[in-house]
């Protein structure tokens, strides 16, 4: 519907008389930004064809080129009539960062908007990247073109903010609004939908209400952390004026998730999720060369990259999260997943080889591989995390837990819940979400419509960060192990919820669900399995994909059967896990009540050197 919105509404405004040069301003606000965005990233794609082994030299066609791709890009931001101070005259993406910055008061001493001063620092850092021996064809160059790259994307996203602001305030620019929406909150996909969706309702679906703007302002102020700038960056609208609007409030230290306060900032960890939502996103299109773009969120991360802070935690891209570094083997099942797939860096193994496998399906392609992230990749990192906050807690080093607590709760909750534990918007990725979506329907629920499990998560969040606080490791191992177990109920749901489902398919059906259900049950596989083999190989026999073989050929019900096998092993009972459709999985409870605060020992899979590890992982405390 939308695909071709722009040549459209361009086309709409240049065939109107009345809308004067507004055509020709759309153009370069919406065609302009977007090419030379595009020009970034087909740099970067070029880039990336060196480093996998294509050779440029020998191609005389010029069609892989990209020290050309990112000069398109300057000339594309600054045009060729640009002047410089005082007047700033021009017609492309530089004279729009020069109006922003001037309204919104972010200009240097020189008159120069801070937007475009940045900018050119940056791609002058590309040119020098550019310049260096064998440039493409090293790990750290494609990471640190990937960084220039984004930053520079989250700066073009500023004086767009800036004028649709600005022309939501001025009636006699309110003709521009729908010019800024539709270059800006298509962005907004990649940030909260539910953000995304009402923004969309208010600028794009429906004609601009300037009694709407408070509350647009608010929505769009929640959007400035996830497109990589901050309320600083964007500036104070026409101080000492009448229109003036001040400049918003930034993420504090303790900015709450999802109900809970972090001690520490670990407020750019939890946006890995918006990696795993970029992904997702980039999947659903079609590609000729497994997904390049896809395939660097993964590898390197976006929010690890853009963000300039040192908020301390120096964040992981997905990647790194699969690597067998020394706080992954402090996870209390390493070893067991180390064993059952038989290898170290499964993940990264099978991630990898989804996205080069040319013959899948691409739904269940799609599906496997950001199953595999959510599922698989993050829990088991989480793991890790608990597992080194107890050893911190045990030994007598100066680096302490709280940190690594505070960033599993990241990780469990994620960016996109919002500061309260309310469940209304269901933005989330993470486990929080996973459980709240699972508590509806396996009726585990508390009063306010949310997962039992995650209240009591939070509170063991709270009494965690108290235990490490005072050192109280008797107390803080009991905590950590009741956490490490109860993240696993919306992982044991979901598995038992798409046994329901692709029972109903047939063999060699290419129903995504049947990826999801897969990547699901390899995520518990090596815990059942450590427990009760019989077990394990029941889930695996049942929802494993095998060509030929009926998915759930046994029932769903014999699925979550081989889950109550372990619920005594791990640690809680059967209110917890509830029932859906018909399936039970305590149908075999045979009377003996499980204690809720019951937990199992906890015990790190392997020693490694403290102090090393915490240098590598945190930085200035």
């Amino acid at each position: 519907k939308y695909g071709w919105y722009a040549d459209s509404y361009i086309t709409e405004l240049l065939n109107d008389y009345s809308s004067g040069t507004l055509g020709a301003q759309a153009s370069t606000i919406l065609i302009v930004s977007m090419h030379a965005s595009h020009q970034l990233w087909d740099g970067m794609r070029d880039c990336f064809a060196v480093y996998n082994g294509y050779n440029a030299e020998a191609d005389q066609t010029g069609k892989i080129n990209p020290k050309q791709k990112f000069d398109n890009f300057i000339a594309l931001y600054v045009g060729a009539g640009q002047t410089l101070g005082p007047d700033w005259d021009g017609d492309m993406l530089y004279e729009l960062a020069q109006a922003g910055g001037e309204n919104f008061d972010r200009t240097d001493g020189e008159g120069e908007a801070i937007v475009n001063s940045d900018i050119r620092q940056l791609y002058q850092s590309i040119q020098r990247t550019l310049s260096e021996e064998d440039y493409c064809k090293r790990d750290e160059s494609i990471e640190k073109l990937w960084l220039l790259s984004n930053q520079i994307i989250s700066k073009m996203y500023i004086p767009l903010m800036q004028m649709l602001i600005h022309s939501m305030k001025q009636e006699d620019e309110a003709h521009k609004v729908k010019v800024y929406a539709w270059a800006l909150i298509p962005q907004l996909s990649q940030c909260r939908p539910s953000v995304h969706s009402k923004l969309k309702d208010y600028l794009l679906d429906k004609k601009y209400d300037k009694r709407d703007f408070p509350r647009i302002l608010e929505l769009l102020q929640q959007s400035y952390d996830c497109l990589g700038f901050s309320c600083e960056a964007l500036g104070t609208y026409k101080e000492n004026t009448n229109d003036v609007i001040a400049e918003c409030a930034g993420y504090e230290e303790d900015h709450p998730m999802a109900g809970f306060t972090p001690k520490k900032d670990v407020r750019t960890l939890s946006k890995v999720d918006l990696d795993i939502l970029a992904v997702d996103q980039l999947l659903k299109f079609p590609s000729t060369n497994q997904n390049e773009l896809a395939q660097l969120y993964f590898k390197y991360g976006k929010a690890a990259e853009i963000d300039d802070d040192d908020f301390g935690f120096q964040l992981m891209s997905l990647h790194d999260m699969t690597q067998p570094t020394d706080e992954q083997q402090w996870s209390p099942y390493y070893n067991d997943y180390v064993e059952y797939f038989g290898r170290e860096k499964n993940d990264d193994s099978a991630i990898m080889k989804a996205f080069n496998d040319k013959d899948a399906d691409a739904e269940q392609r799609h599906a496997f591989i950001v199953s595999w992230m959510r599922y698989n990749v993050v829990p088991e990192y989480m793991m890790s995390l608990v597992g080194y906050s107890l050893q911190l807690c045990q030994e007598d080093v100066e680096v302490s837990g709280p940190e690594y607590w505070d960033a599993f709760a990241a990780l469990y909750i994620g960016s996109m819940e919002g500061s309260k534990s309310s469940n209304a918007n269901e933005d989330g990725l993470m486990l929080w979400s996973i459980a709240n979506n699972r508590a509806r329907q396996f009726n585990t629920q508390n009063d306010q419509f949310t997962a039992k499990a995650n209240d009591e998560i939070t509170d063991l969040l709270f009494a965690g960060q108290s235990e490490l606080e005072r050192k109280d490791c008797v107390n803080f191992e009991k905590t950590a192990s009741r956490v490490l177990h109860l993240m696993l109920v919306p992982l044991i749901q979901s598995t038992i919820y798409y046994a329901i489902i692709n029972e109903n398919l047939d063999r060699d059906s290419t129903d995504e669900s049947l990826a999801i259900g897969e990547a699901l049950a390899y995520s518990l596989l090596p815990i059942v399995s450590k427990y009760d083999k019989k077990a394990g190989a029941v889930i695996e026999r049942n929802m494993v994909r095998t060509r030929g073989v009926k998915p759930v050929a046994e029932g769903p019900q014999v699925v979550a059967n081989a889950f109550y096998k372990i619920l005594d092993d791990i640690g809680f009972g059967c209110e917890y896990i509830g029932q859906h459709d018909g399936i039970d999985a305590c149908e075999e409870f045979d009377g003996v009540i499980l204690k809720a605060n019951k937990s199992v020992p906890f015990a790190p899979s392997t020693t490694t050197i403290i102090v090393g590890l915490a240098s590598a992982i945190w930085g200035i405390f």
